[in-house]
């Protein structure tokens, strides 16, 4: 199955050529630190075959919301087009430079700065907050560490002076010898190890208003926001995980590549493969994320300004709670199932791979129409192989 996109060429309500694209977030990289982006209204199919009018940020012309990653300290530059009939804008919280506030229809404006320390942030449309952001106008900006390793060498996705004594600690002890944790240390710079829970949440009332030309107050969209789909990473349900014959074990461009968006979200991997998840919530809505099979460990969220900070505690959770806005970044260390006694491990009886669910425990996501469990936001992980 396929979610797709049609980015329309006129304006908003008007007939238009379309462009067939997929829905999730493909990657973004640029070796020379420049991204050009365009807005424009689009038709987005959702889980139960619903057409819902959307707006997108596009990569030169063919790809929407991407997920943009660079490594900190780099002069990044970000050019955006906004080809909608209304105004628009681009900010990323937590980076206060990286703001455009306001882009004319029809106009191009471009804003450059400095990468920050290593970590997870969005971007946004912050003209008329929330109502373009949650019409489809964001995306995840991803900042690497250069180094971002630990004093004893083990690598992590933050940067050293960010680190906090228990984030070291635990990512030493991942591969190094502790028995809760054997196998291998986490590793940079592989996707498989690195994903993107991007959070969003559709209200196909409030969307058709803007198709229709409807002004609409932004300061009540809050107060009546109704949301029917739940996404992850703009998708529902069973486009959220990658299913039997859609991929090869050895075949890893399987895990990252623009036909398998899926990838991007569903972890998969031996035990003792510890995975990153960056997870955000885009929406109005709030999420409460819970796990299967093994606890995360909690490694970052944002301070009032939206920056990112390394926690001062690494909880084990099997639940955490994403608000509007929030980032946060857990580690899934892939360890033996608490449920499946050492004595049975690895289990004879139960081939691999082991498969494990994730879904939102907020009630909404579950209940209503679109987002009806298993249709809104769940996908799940799995363990391929023992040791």
């Amino acid at each position: 199955m396929k979610r797709r996109t049609f980015m329309q060429i006129g304006a908003a309500g008007g007939a238009a050529a379309a462009i067939g694209m997929k829905t999730a977030s493909g990657i973004a990289r640029s070796s020379d630190t420049e991204f050009a982006l365009t807005i424009s209204p689009a038709n987005t199919e959702l889980i139960d075959g619903t057409w819902v009018y959307t707006l997108s940020y596009f990569l030169g012309s063919s790809r929407p919301s991407p997920e943009i990653r660079v490594t900190e300290g780099e002069e990044i530059s970000i050019t955006v087009t906004n080809k909608d009939t209304q105004t628009h804008g681009f900010a990323i919280p937590g980076i206060a430079s990286a703001t455009i506030p306001a882009i004319e229809p029809g106009a191009t404006a471009h804003v450059v700065f400095k990468a920050p320390w290593a970590g997870s942030f969005l971007y946004v449309d912050p003209y008329k907050e929330p109502l373009n952001r949650i019409l489809g106008l964001h995306g995840a900006f991803i900042v690497e560490a250069e180094e971002g390793k630990t004093p004893y060498g083990s690598e992590t996705p933050f940067s050293g002076p960010k680190q906090t004594p228990q984030v070291q600690a635990l990512f030493d002890a991942l591969g190094g010898g502790d028995p809760r944790f054997p196998g291998d240390q986490w590793r940079r710079n592989d996707l498989r190890r690195d994903k993107l829970w991007l959070f969003s949440q559709t209200d196909p009332a409030l969307n058709a208003r803007v198709a229709a030309g409807e002004m609409v107050d932004p300061a009540k969209v809050k107060a009546n926001f109704v949301p029917r789909y739940f996404t992850i990473n703009g998708l529902s349900g069973y486009d959220t995980a990658i299913h039997e014959g859609s991929h090869s074990d050895d075949d890893d461009d399987d895990w990252d590549d623009d036909d398998n968006p899926a990838g991007r979200i569903m972890p998969s991997g031996k035990e003792g493969e510890p995975c990153l998840i960056r997870t955000m919530n885009a929406g109005l809505a709030n999420h409460s994320v819970h796990i299967h099979g093994n606890h995360c460990f909690i490694l970052s969220g944002v301070d009032s300004e939206y920056r990112n900070e390394c926690a001062l505690y690494c909880f084990e959770r099997d639940v955490w709670q994403l608000s509007p806005m929030q980032r946060t970044d857990v580690l899934l260390p892939f360890k033996r199932p608490p449920d499946i006694p050492l004595s049975a491990w690895p289990p004879k009886d139960e081939p691999f791979p082991l498969r494990y669910v994730m879904h939102c425990h907020f009630e909404l996501s579950q209940t209503a129409g679109g987002g009806n469990y298993p249709q809104g936001a769940v996908t799940h992980w799995e363990m391929t192989a023992p040791l």
